[in-house]
Formats: structure tokens, sequence, C-alpha cells
């Protein structure tokens, strides 16, 4: 009973959810839309269990149970490269992903019980999946490092999280096909409620983050992928060089500006961004990010001991040199000098 109305719920959930992100009007509308069909197909998945439980299953749902399990793990990978990079956008070769379900299913519509004898191959295929999105999420935050100094448009812990949830729904329905069936309420899956809770977070977010998740730029990408072999100049020919980007970031302060990229600060220098980065990254011994930071830690620690006024609080300080996150602000300040900025300020007024 209680397994039925979580398969009822889930059907209801995943339908309507779609629909809304279909005809969603904001932004990143090819991530809504990759994130409805998934949606649907966990719909129409779920569907055919209920309708197996009220025994008005149709024969023609049996041999093609597992073609949705093997359009899971193209449509998140997808999706995934949807919300990480905004120029993203479908093309033909992306439907080459589908190609194992689609023959499956014509071989099922041909008769042939494929499900039934080849169907567990769609448990490799969602690993397959699950690490390539991975691996792409990883690759992100090494761009993002490289060419933004703030990650309040980029931060991937809500995808990430999708990534967890979506894992321990694939993990607990290996454990339930092959070694012991975990329910709830002793006739529900553990495996159902998970998805039910996958289909809440990823509708939440999927639909929310994009209206703030700006995504890297093919530019982002390609000074990073790219690769660069080492410079072999010494320092003293670049010498003059790092000096200009010091004496500029000194008397210019263009790190205050809470939404400095690598590109924009290679136009303001009058030099190429990939020089720019390999300077940065091979002299300064560091990632953009951080390179950035430092000097907004830096300018902070001076702001803090010398303050404008008596009544500057912490937050103008934080927002004055180029912080717009509280969290990532006390966590930089507290890494850096080893005290809270309540704390390093408290010491030094005295």
């Amino acid at each position: 009973m209680i397994s039925d109305i979580v398969l009822f719920i889930i059907v209801i959930q995943s339908i309507l959810f779609a629909f809304v992100l279909f005809t969603h009007k904001g932004p990143k509308q090819i991530s809504n839309r990759l994130l409805a069909v998934f949606l649907l197909v966990i719909g129409a998945q779920f569907s055919t269990l209920l309708m197996l439980s009220f025994n008005i299953y149709p024969k023609v749902f049996q041999p093609i149970m597992c073609v949705f399990g093997l359009a899971y793990g193209p449509l998140f990978y997808l999706y995934t490269l949807s919300v990480l990079y905004a120029y993203f956008d479908l093309k033909g070769k992306h439907f080459w992903h589908f190609a194992p379900a689609l023959m499956f299913l014509l071989a099922a519509l041909m008769g042939y019980s494929v499900c039934g004898t080849l169907g567990h191959l769609l448990y490799p295929s969602l690993l397959i999946y699950l690490m390539l999105s991975m691996l792409k999420i990883k690759e992100f935050t090494r761009i993002v490092k490289s060419t933004q100094s703030m990650n309040r448009k980029t931060d991937l812990k809500w995808l990430q999280w999708t990534l967890v949830i979506f894992s321990f729904a694939f993990f607990f329905d290996i454990i339930n096909q092959f070694i012991l069936e975990i329910s709830i309420f002793s006739d529900a899956p553990i495996t159902h409620f998970i998805i039910l809770f996958l289909i809440l977070w990823m509708f939440y977010k999927g639909l929310k983050q994009p209206h703030i998740f700006i995504g890297v730029s093919p530019s982002d990408a390609l000074l990073v992928t790219k690769n660069q072999p080492p410079m072999e100049e010494a320092v003293e020919e670049v010498q003059p060089e790092l000096d200009h980007i010091k004496k500029f970031l000194e008397t210019e302060k263009p790190f205050t500006n809470a939404d400095l990229s690598l590109n924009q600060l290679a136009d303001a220098l009058d030099m190429p961004a990939r020089r720019l980065s390999t300077l940065i990254n091979q002299y300064f011994q560091m990632n953009f990010m951080s390179f950035i930071n430092d000097h907004r830690i830096a300018m902070a620690k001076n702001r803090l001991q010398n303050p404008i006024d008596a009544s500057e609080t912490i937050l103008e300080v934080m927002y004055a040199v180029g912080f717009n996150s509280k969290s990532s602000f006390y966590t930089l300040f507290k890494k850096k000098t080893g005290l809270t900025p309540t704390q390093f300020k408290k010491e030094h007024s005295k």
C-alpha cells in the first residue's frame, strides 16, 4: 500500500515538474528541458511499475523496461554539461549517447527479449556516465579557479549533491537487484524514496539555480583546457611584467570588483589572457582565484587595522575589498591569518 502511494507520488510529481520545466521561460532553457525529459523518463518507468502493482501491466512494456535505465545516464550527463558550460547547445553528436537505448528499444519491438538477457548492461552504462559527470565537474572547478575571482555564480555544491543522491539511488538499486532488497515500511523499496527525494531536489535546484548560474565561457575553457607548455623564461626576463601586474593591483585595486575575471584583468593590463594566466600560475605559483583573493585579504587586514572611521563594520570592509559572500570571506580570512575577521579586529584595536 505504502509502496503504491510512493509510486503514485513519484509519477505525479515527475510529470508535473516536467511540465513546469518545459513551460519555464527563464534562462538555461536547454538545461530545463533536459531535466524535464529526465523526469519524464522517471515518470514513465514508475508508471509502468504502478500499473504492474495493480495488475494492469501492458505486455508491450515488459521487454523495454531496461531502456529507461539506459536513458538515465546520457540525460544526466548532458544535463550536467548544459549547466556547467554557458555555450552548451544540443548537437547531432550528443544524440549518439542514446544509441544503446534506441537499439534495445528497436530490438524489443522486433520481438527480441534483449532486456531479459542484456538488461544488466544498464548498470555499467550508468556508472560510466556518473563518472563522466564527476570528471566534468572537476574540470569545471579547475577552469573557474583559473579564470574567475569569485565562485558566487558558479557554486557547484547543489550539482554535486544531485550527483551524490543519484549515485545513492544507483547504489541501492544494485543492492536490491543482486544482493538484498532493502525496504522501508515493509513493502516500499528504499530506492523509491531516494528517487522521490531526487525529483524534489532536482526540480527545485534545476529550476532556481540557473537564474544565478552563468557557467564558463568558451574562452575560459580554452585558456585552461589547452595545454600550456612551461615557460622557459628566467624570472629576470619576466620581472617587468610581474612588476606591472603588482603595481596595477596595488594602485588600481581591480580586485575590489567582485565579478573580476581573468579576461577583464588582462584587458585592463593590455596583456593577452593566456600570458597573464601563465605568469600567475608559474611565477606567482597560484591560480587566478587565489591570486586575487590574496590581495583582497591583504586589503581587508589593512582596513581592519586602519579603519576609515571607527564605525566601519566588518561587512562594509568585506564588500569594499571585493567579497560578497560572508562565508567565503570568513573562511579565507581565517585560513590566511589564523583568526576570524572579528578576532583580528579586536586583537588589533587594543
